[in-house]
C-alpha cells in the first residue's frame, strides 16, 4: 500500500529535499551530498564527478525517493553501463533506504523497480537498447545515470529526447574515467547547460578531519595507499582519489606532458657520432592524391631539422623532394613507408641509386615478437623512450 500525502506536504518536500531526506528518511548527508540534493531541486541538468567512496550513489538513491514522494505523477528512470551495476549498486541503495522507511514510502519494491501507482514509479534499465529510454514525457520525470562515463552515447541521446517537458531533469554521476562523451562534455564544452559538482577524496569528512568519522566513506589510509601504489601523477590517482578527469586516457602510450616538455628542452647530444648534432635520418610517409598528406621529416640526432607535408602530389614529385634532401643532407638512412603506394617510391629511389633507402612495413613481425604485436607497436615504443 502506498501512503497518501496531502499536496501541501508534497510541496514542502519538493522545496526542501535536505529536510525531507533527514527528517522523513532519516539520512545524514554531508556537505557535498547536500549540494547534490539542492542542485537537483534547482537545475534541470546536474553532473557529479567524484572520487571513489564519496557516497554519491547513497545520495542518488535518496534523490530517487525524494523525487517520487514529492510528486504524485513522478517517474524515475535509472541506468548504468551494465545490468549488474543497475541492480547491485544504485538499486541496492534504493532497496536499503526503502526497507528502512517502508511505512513512509510504501509501494511494491522489486530488484530494479518501485511501483507506487499508475505513472508513479521508478525503474532501472540496462543500456543494451536506447529505445527503452524513449517515450517518457508525462508528469515529473527524472533520469539518473550512474557511472556515467561508461554509458553509451545512444542512451544519452534517447534521454535528451525525453527532456522536453518543463518538469524533466537528469542527474549524471560517476568517476571521470573518459575524456570524451556526454559526461565529459558536461564539465567542458557544454558546461553552460549543466550544474556541475566535483568531489575529491580530500573534500570528504574523513579526509577533512584526517580520521574516520564516517566508515562508509573513503579513508585517509586508502588515499595514502593509493598515493604509494599509483603515484600522484597517475591516471588512477587523478580519477579515483582526486575525482579529476585524467590528463591522459588510461591507455596513452606517450603522455602529452612529455611531448610538451620535449618542445621546451634541448635534445641530448648523440655520443655515437663525432658531430655534436648526430647522424641525419629521413622519414617519408607517402599519401599521393587522397585526403591525407605526404609527410617528410629530416632528423639530425634527436633534433628535427625539418618537417613538411604536401597534399595531392603524385609520387614523382615526392621522389624528387626526397632526392633533393638526400643530396643536401647525405642521410645515413631514408626510411619510407612501403605499404601501398610507398612501395613504388622505394623502388624508384633505389633505381636512382639514392643511398641508404629502406622500405618499412609496420605490419611485419617485430624484432621482439614476444613483447610487441608487430613492428608498428615496437616503433611507437621506441618513440616513447625518446621522451623519457
Amino acid at each position: 500500500m502506498t501512503p497518501q500525502y496531502p499536496e501541501s506536504v508534497r510541496t514542502n518536500w519538493a522545496n526542501d529535499p535536505v529536510r525531507f531526506t533527514t527528517e522523513t528518511l532519516g539520512a545524514e548527508p554531508w556537505s557535498k551530498q547536500i549540494e547534490i540534493l539542492e542542485a537537483v531541486k534547482n537545475h534541470a541538468r546536474v553532473a557529479v564527478r567524484s572520487c571513489n567512496g564519496s557516497g554519491k550513489t547513497y545520495i542518488a538513491a535518496h534523490v530517487v525517493l525524494w523525487w517520487l514522494m514529492c510528486h504524485p505523477d513522478a517517474i524515475v528512470i535509472t541506468t548504468a553501463p551494465t545490468a549488474h551495476q543497475v541492480k547491485n549498486i544504485l538499486w541496492r541503495e534504493i532497496r536499503r533506504a526503502h526497507h528502512q522507511n517502508a511505512g513512509a514510502i510504501g509501494g511494491t519494491l522489486l530488484k530494479t523497480s518501485l511501483d507506487l501507482g499508475d505513472k508513479h514509479f521508478a525503474q532501472g534499465l540496462s543500456t543494451d537498447t536506447p529505445e527503452r529510454f524513449q517515450g517518457f514525457h508525462e508528469g515529473h520525470i527524472l533520469f539518473v545515470v550512474d557511472e556515467a562515463s561508461g554509458v553509451r552515447e545512444g542512451i544519452f541521446e534517447a534521454i535528451e529526447g525525453s527532456l522536453t517537458s518543463e518538469n524533466a531533469k537528469v542527474l549524471l554521476l560517476g568517476n571521470p574515467t573518459s575524456l570524451k562523451g556526454t559526461f565529459y562534455d558536461a564539465f567542458h564544452k557544454r558546461r553552460g547547460l549543466w550544474k556541475t559538482i566535483h568531489i575529491s577524496a580530500f573534500d570528504t569528512p574523513n579526509l577533512v578531519n584526517n580520521e574516520v568519522v564516517l566508515p562508509s566513506l573513503v579513508t585517509p589510509k586508502w588515499v595514502a595507499d593509493a598515493e604509494q601504489n599509483w603515484g600522484k601523477e597517475s591516471y588512477l590517482y587523478q580519477v579515483r582519489v582526486l575525482g579529476d578527469f585524467p590528463t591522459e586516457s588510461e591507455n596513452t602510450l606517450i603522455p602529452l606532458k612529455m611531448v610538451e616538455l620535449a618542445t621546451k628542452s634541448d635534445p641530448p647530444l648523440d655520443s655515437t657520432n663525432s658531430s655534436s648534432d648526430g647522424l641525419v635520418e629521413v622519414g617519408v610517409d607517402v599519401a599521393r592524391f587522397g585526403s591525407d598528406r605526404t609527410a617528410i621529416c629530416v632528423r639530425r640526432g634527436a633534433r628535427i631539422v625539418s618537417l613538411d607535408s604536401y597534399r595531392r602530389e603524385d609520387t614523382m614529385k615526392t621522389i624528387g623532394r626526397v632526392a633533393r634532401i638526400a643530396y643536401q643532407y647525405s642521410p645515413s638512412a631514408i626510411r619510407v613507408d612501403e605499404i601501398g603506394i610507398g612501395a613504388g617510391v622505394v623502388d624508384r629511389l633505389n633505381e636512382l641509386k639514392i643511398k641508404h633507402v629502406q622500405g618499412v612495413n609496420v605490419a611485419r613481425k617485430a624484432s621482439k615478437p614476444g613483447q610487441f604485436a608487430n613492428l608498428r607497436a615496437e616503433l611507437y615504443d621506441g618513440l616513447r623512450e625518446r621522451f623519457v
